[in-house]
């Protein structure tokens, strides 16, 4: 996929787990673990030094977690992309790993296949949800209409709720346009209406304001 590897560096206390994660990359030639780090004070240093492009980093460790890590991580490799996960999802943990800087977010259940996927999507600079939290925000995107901030603008289109619900799972906008039929720069033009109606800059913000609004299907809470 590229020219060169993408280089990966692992956080996480369970060992056994970061070393079968290591395993299954290592059968790709597409990636290269760079590092291993049991505990959020050792990998600092560590990815300072390597500078991956993926860190891949536990929400759920004894000591500091995921998020102290998040939280230094501009100050450590600013090249660096990371992605959070657990063995369970808590939706305020993941709006603050969001907040934090992480692109995306993976449970640990999550098969190698679609777990390689993740990485290269976040990798092309795409933002990852599971895909648990995609497939809550497609059914309540089909019965909710989103809040507005209430400064009068007008509520958002069935349209512009299809690209939202998109933009969610990852899509860019030539993806969007293609599953919707529509050109690139229609895409473009719900996207601007949309961040001006919901008062957002981004995608990533966009994608915040959908789990803070708690668009979920009633499963999700």
């Amino acid at each position: 996929m590229t020219s060169q590897p993408i280089r990966v560096f692992l956080v996480d206390d369970n060992v056994l787990h970061s070393e079968s994660v290591a395993a299954v990359l290592g059968t790709d030639n597409d990636f290269r673990v760079v590092g291993l780090s049991r505990t959020v004070s050792e990998a600092r240093p560590l990815i300072s030094k390597s500078t991956p492009d993926i860190i891949v980093v536990e929400l759920h460790m004894s000591g500091q977690g995921g998020l102290d890590l998040l939280r230094d991580l501009p100050g450590l490799s600013v090249r660096s992309r990371a992605i959070a996960t657990a063995e369970e999802e808590t939706r305020e943990e993941i709006v603050e790993a969001m907040r934090l800087g992480a692109k995306g977010f993976v449970l640990k259940q999550t098969g190698p296949e679609l777990f390689m996927k993740c990485l290269r999507k976040v990798y092309e600079g795409e933002i990852w949800l599971d895909g648990r939290f995609a497939e809550a925000v497609l059914h309540a995107f089909g019965t909710l209409q989103p809040e507005t901030k209430g400064d009068g603008k007008n509520e958002l289109s069935a349209r512009e709720m299809e690209v939202i619900a998109l933009v969610v799972q990852g899509y860019k906008n030539r993806d969007i346009a293609q599953k919707l039929f529509i050109s690139e720069k229609t895409v473009k033009n719900h996207l601007s209406a949309i961040f001006n109606k919901l008062g957002v800059a981004d995608r990533l913000e966009l994608t915040l304001y959908v789990f803070e609004k708690r668009i979920f299907s009633p499963n999700m809470e």
